[in-house]
């Protein structure tokens, strides 16, 4: 099912209740890191290890955000991808104080 989105971007948890202001404000990167992700591979790129380190990089930059994991995946087998063909999942989760994100972007049909 569809990942449901607060107005601000954020992932919609009850978790979210327990964040303060600022922490809201850093957890923002992770759905900012999974749209660059979604605008590399929508542009062409398709070696997943670049996918990744770019997720990496954004949200590493963010005070306050500690990064569990990155993967870029295949959408059925969740088997760890090299090269982006039709169909990617990139999954993400991360800790903002002591709340923990799991968040990901579907992307299909990406042979035009």
């Amino acid at each position: 099912c569809p990942l449901v989105r607060d107005a601000d971007g954020l992932a919609t948890s009850s978790r979210n209740q327990y964040l303060s202001a600022p922490q809201r404000a850093s957890a923002l990167v992770l759905g900012r890191a999974l749209a660059q992700a979604r605008e590399r591979i929508e542009a062409g790129e398709r070696d997943a290890a670049s996918v990744a380190d770019g997720v990496r990089r954004l949200v590493g930059d963010e005070p306050g955000v500690a990064l569990e994991y990155v993967a870029v995946v295949d959408p059925d087998t969740l088997a760890d991808l090299e090269r982006i063909e039709d169909r990617a999942l990139v999954a993400l989760a991360a800790r903002v104080g002591r709340t923990r994100f799991i968040d990901n972007v579907l992307l299909r049909n990406l042979r035009g």
